[in-house]
């Protein structure tokens, strides 16, 4: 317990400043209900719950490192696809975002409750995770304990934060703080997390465009998992949607 106090502390004091913005609201024809759960080590973690008309499942959606947080789904068309596919949709702040509130250094804790949350929620049907850049990162390290999620999309994942960095003052702070609280660094190794995926269905997206996370990386998440089917997408990071391909692939996961 004492290295996650310590270990939240350092992250929310040097990597997660300025984080909070909105609260943005859906438009009045996308009829939600928000919710809380509790997320990593008490968090309170804020959501919104859109129903489709006549649901086949449930679709959980984690956000990049955006300050419209959840919003960003809204705003990007995801949560509108979704709906008119059939599928109820789950939106939440990582915590450090938004309106969430609580220590913001293990998010696939986070995505974890927002799984159970939304499998509770979703009346039987099956639930789903689609992640993208950072949210992909938290579904592939919370992925081991996803059992019960029937498929899993992660858009522009990478593997830890060391390989993102790569080099540099960042690469060496991760470096010492893997060091330091060596059993969270190893929650957050997304490539050695991912080779244990719970789902059956799979799918990483990857572009060649991405000036953000090297496809590299996010192959190298893949190549953990023979379950993982890869996708190439002809658009930049957190772009991925405007892909007619990546479109039809990740409705194809979601529904196969």
């Amino acid at each position: 317990m004492m290295e996650r106090r310590l270990a939240g502390a350092l992250v929310q004091t040097i990597w997660l400043r300025d984080r909070r913005g909105g609260p943005w609201l859906p438009p009045a024809h996308l009829k939600h209900t928000p919710v809380t759960f509790e997320g990593n080590t008490g968090a309170k973690v804020a959501g919104h719950w859109f129903a489709a008309e006549k649901p086949r499942g449930a679709v959980v959606l984690a956000h990049p490192d955006k300050r419209y947080a959840k919003h960003w789904f809204v705003k990007e068309g995801y949560v509108e696809l979704l709906l008119a596919e059939g599928y109820d949709v789950l939106t939440f702040d990582f915590t450090g975002y938004g309106e969430s509130r609580g220590p913001a250094t293990y998010y696939h804790e986070d995505l974890l409750a927002a799984a159970r949350f939304a499998d509770h929620w979703a009346g039987g049907f099956p639930v789903h995770v689609v992640g993208v850049s950072m949210g992909a990162f938290a579904a592939a390290n919370a992925s081991p304990r996803l059992d019960f999620v029937r498929s899993m999309v992660l858009e522009a994942p990478y593997p830890s934060f060391n390989a993102w960095y790569s080099k540099g003052a960042s690469y060496h702070a991760m470096q010492l703080f893997d060091s330091l609280f060596p059993a969270t660094g190893r929650s957050i190794k997304a490539d050695k997390n991912f080779a244990k995926a719970a789902p059956q269905r799979i799918l990483v997206a990857y572009s060649p465009k991405d000036e953000v996370t090297p496809p590299d990386l996010s192959r190298q998440v893949a190549g953990a998992n023979p379950k993982a089917r890869t996708l190439e997408v002809d658009a930049p990071h957190l772009g991925f949607l405007q892909d007619p391909a990546y479109k039809r692939a990740l409705l194809e996961t979601l529904a196969a």
